[in-house]
């Protein structure tokens, strides 16, 4: 018994871009020894390889990055089509090797179909996605790091107790805090971070203080 072939997933989700880079890597030898350019200078269709590398651009700026919709009238506008009608003369040759692909949308229940290029794009979306979350997350982490290092500064102009401020634990949850809200890490604001986030229900120092000075005693 025969059955309907399912298609296969695209590796990046819903979401999921390459929308902020202005390049892509080129493979001129795979390229040159393809059957797409081999049967457009077959059937003398230069002008489908132009038509196909602006697909090719547009598919990195779209989401997921690397697919297309499955709809000729996004498709003529996508490749600078003046109507539907002239797109769909050159579609079967412009699109040679793209594929329906599922595209998982964590927003969603079940994934949908977009069109993917698992000879040509799959591969690269796959790398400079791995890469962008790499350069993401070494920056998040810096990030991270200058909020702790802030709160930990106020903390100490508030004289909160020692073992407190070399908490890690405590400290990221304090950052992470105000990374989720629309709050600035004032002294008030700390007060009111340490309560919620760490249970804390004693006092600590109002800033400025006179030396030696507590509101409530040391936390």
């Amino acid at each position: 018994m025969a059955f309907a072939s399912q298609p296969d997933p695209w590796p990046l989700k819903r979401g999921e871009t390459l929308s902020n880079h202005d390049w892509f890597p080129f493979y001129g030898h795979r390229f040159l020894g393809s059957k797409f350019l081999s049967s457009c200078l077959m059937k003398q269709r230069r002008e489908d390889i132009g038509t196909a590398l602006i697909l090719w651009s547009q598919a990195m700026i779209q989401d997921p990055g690397g697919t297309l919709p499955d709809c000729d009238m996004e498709l003529a506008s996508l490749a600078r089509f003046s109507t539907v009608e002239e797109w769909r003369a050159v579609r079967d040759g412009v699109l040679h090797g793209w594929v329906p692909v599922l595209v998982e949308d964590d927003t969603a229940a079940e994934p949908f179909l977009r069109l993917g290029h698992p000879g040509f794009l799959q591969g690269i979306v796959s790398e400079m996605y791995k890469r962008k979350r790499g350069r993401d997350g070494a920056r998040e982490a810096q990030r991270l790091a200058v909020r702790k290092s802030r709160i930990r500064k106020k903390l100490e102009e508030m004289r909160v107790q020692k073992h407190i401020i070399s908490d890690d634990r405590a400290i990221f949850a304090l950052a992470e805090y105000f990374e989720h809200s629309d709050l600035y890490a004032t002294h008030e604001n700390l007060r009111a971070a340490m309560i919620e986030v760490l249970g804390y229900t004693g006092e600590v120092a109002h800033f400025p203080g006179r030396s030696g000075q507590m509101a409530g005693g040391e936390i």
